[in-house]
């Protein structure tokens, strides 16, 4: 796990002090060593921050280049399946210097070109510069596990892990996109390709870039398939995801360094920890944090999968004071507006597990790829109801405006009055347009009548799907890497530790998606496969509880004004500058206010 950096010019001549300034601005990322190399011209530099995981030796470092010197590559993440490739590229006549999974990117590019990518079983971002050929290409994984940005501009490119490493070049536009500030009211997070600023984007997951003669060109590689050529029924298709799923986590477990994994308590981590240890890994680390609010904390859980499990556990429990002196921290690892608040306790048990160990297993993706969310479910109910026609819906939904709050049925009926697109967005969205007309200046307003709140979601929307992996395709284009990696490889990087998601090994995805969806969920039950893999191997407690995620208990942190000076950060930055009014927020609707208050206060 790494940073990587670099700069490509059409004829200037490229400082070096600043590249290797931008990839300092990234030591987190890779305290173990650092590495800088620029062609003869100096118009390619190339940066990297290395933390050690596989081949600690010398022969590891970065950038990484093959027998001539014609290609050098710098690269972040991890290649889980580079043992096979590796004997594949020898069979071809390629030679090795290192045991190191960089180098089997080397070779593949050499072997394969820019299909090399196609070859890759992990998670991973990289620049790879092709001499003879005057091409940079950079690339990221299927998933967007890794992150990668970039500013292209007439003469130049500029490229990193993190925004912070751009901005070390002063060359790079500052100005703000307000249709980001705008998205991030509606998402949480600004949406990908989009940054907060106009000129810096985001390489999408599963695209790669090459720029050559000047011109940059984007394509995409790979594409989530739902094939339904799997097992038709409940026996076989539990032995696939069975097979799969023991092969992603066992290849998770690769390293040259002692491997932990972060155990909420839930269904995915848990399983991951029965997988772990009767595979063998043993004495395995677990790590937990859990709440001083009673109905927030989860780590008795956690305890009885440790115990179960008999792995070495570490727990710490998360105070409304500790996270009053977290929060500006965790929320400046973001770069740009980002308010998913479980980024504090996701933080907090990155820190916990990096005092043991520098790698650890995290079950991220077991929701998008097992259906645990419960939109699914209601997605699969309405799909029927979703043939009447719209204004009828709307129309029969009418009487429950002057119904209270809680009444029976009053959700169901507002939710079938809604377009899918837009009741998707209720679940998963934070503001709708009319909430931001309620806080949001007219002046501000204004400059997005006729804007689609939801354009991203309605750019993922498949109809050609079943309502049930319509939702799960749309999160894992949209929510899975925007949101959730994103919080997570920031808050382990932070500290210097690398987490892996074994959930996410496409090849397991593929298998679960060739099953047809009605096998898959059997009418709208939650994980209903994905339990049976592991009925037999966890406690009762942890297989029958329902979905909770990393729940934080926000209201009662914020509702006190001396946790987090909420007041202060709204009205010194979004209320005197755009006219916000946020008089009527209370709670966790405070939290995107928070996070824009504290990006605008360092950047704005």
């Amino acid at each position: 796990m790494c940073a990587i950096t670099g700069k490509v010019t059409s004829g200037e001549r490229i400082d070096l002090r600043l590249v290797a300034a931008m990839r300092d601005a990234m030591v987190h990322r890779g305290p173990d060593d650092a590495g800088l190399w620029s062609n003869p011209a100096g118009t390619v530099a190339l940066g990297h921050r290395r933390l050690s995981i596989i081949d600690l030796s010398a022969n590891g470092r970065q950038p990484m280049q093959n027998e001539d010197g014609s290609i050098h590559l710098v690269f972040n993440g991890e290649i889980y399946n580079f043992h096979a490739l590796r004997r594949q590229l020898l069979a071809a006549q390629h030679v090795f210097r290192s045991r190191s999974d960089s180098e089997v990117i080397v070779h593949a590019y050499e072997q394969w070109g820019l299909r090399c990518v196609e070859k890759l079983r992990g998670m991973f971002a990289f620049a790879l510069w092709d001499g003879k050929r005057g091409r940079l290409l950079l690339a990221r994984d299927r998933f967007g596990i890794k992150p990668l940005f970039y500013c292209h501009r007439e003469d130049c490119l500029v490229f990193a892990s993190e925004l912070k490493a751009i901005l070390v070049d002063s060359d790079v536009p500052r100005a703000i996109d307000e249709t980001a500030i705008y998205d991030f009211f509606t998402y949480r997070y600004v949406p990908t390709p989009k940054t907060i600023y106009a000129s810096i984007r985001k390489l999408p997951p599963a695209h790669y870039a090459v720029l050559e003669d000047g011109k940059l060109s984007i394509a995409q590689y790979w594409e989530p398939r739902f094939s339904v050529d799997g097992p038709e029924n409940e026996h076989d298709a539990v032995a696939l995801i069975q097979s799969k799923l023991t092969e992603a986590v066992d290849l998770h477990m690769i390293s040259d360094v002692p491997v932990g994994i972060m155990l909420s308590g839930g269904l995915d981590s848990s399983t991951l920890v029965s997988l772990a240890t009767r595979s063998g890994n043993a004495p395995l680390h677990t790590f937990s944090i859990g709440f001083d609010v009673p109905r927030h904390d989860e780590t008795r859980f956690a305890r009885a999968v440790a115990a179960r499990c008999a792995t070495v556990h570490h727990e710490q429990t998360l105070t409304r004071s500790m996270a009053a002196a977290l929060e500006a921290k965790v929320l400046a690892l973001y770069d740009e507006p980002f308010a998913d608040s479980s980024a504090m306790p996701t933080f907090a048990v990155s820190a916990l597990a990096r005092q043991d160990v520098k790698v650890a297993l995290s079950g991220e993706g077991g929701d998008e790829i097992f259906g645990g969310y419960g939109w699914y479910a209601l997605g699969w109910k309405m799909r029927g109801v979703d043939r009447v026609p719209l204004p009828l819906r709307r129309l029969a939904a009418l009487p429950m405006q002057w119904m209270p709050t809680g009444f029976k049925g009053k959700w169901t009926m507002e939710a079938a009055a809604l377009g899918p697109v837009e009741r998707y967005a209720r679940f998963i969205s934070a503001f709708s347009r009319s909430d931001k007309r309620a806080f949001m200046s007219p002046r501000f307003h204004r400059r997005f009548e006729g804007y689609d709140d939801y354009w991203y979601f309605r750019s993922f929307w498949r109809e050609d799907l079943d309502a049930y992996s319509r939702m799960q395709y749309l999160d894992i284009k949209t929510y899975l890497h925007d949101d959730i990696l994103t919080k997570v490889d920031r808050a382990s990087m932070a500290v210097s530790l690398e987490a892996r998601v074994p959930l996410l090994d496409h090849e397991l995805m593929e298998a679960v998606f060739s099953i047809p969806a009605g096998v898959r969920n059997r009418h709208g039950q939650q994980k209903f496969l994905f339990r049976k893999v592991v009925q037999h191997h966890l406690p009762a407690e942890i297989l029958n509880r329902g979905k909770r995620g990393f729940s934080v208990p926000l209201y009662e942190w914020l509702k006190d004004p001396g946790a987090i000076d909420v007041t202060r950060l709204c009205e010194r930055k979004l209320v005197s500058r755009e006219g916000f009014n946020t008089s009527k927020l209370t709670g966790s609707d405070l939290w995107p206010f928070v996070a824009m208050g504290r990006w605008l206060d360092a950047h704005g």
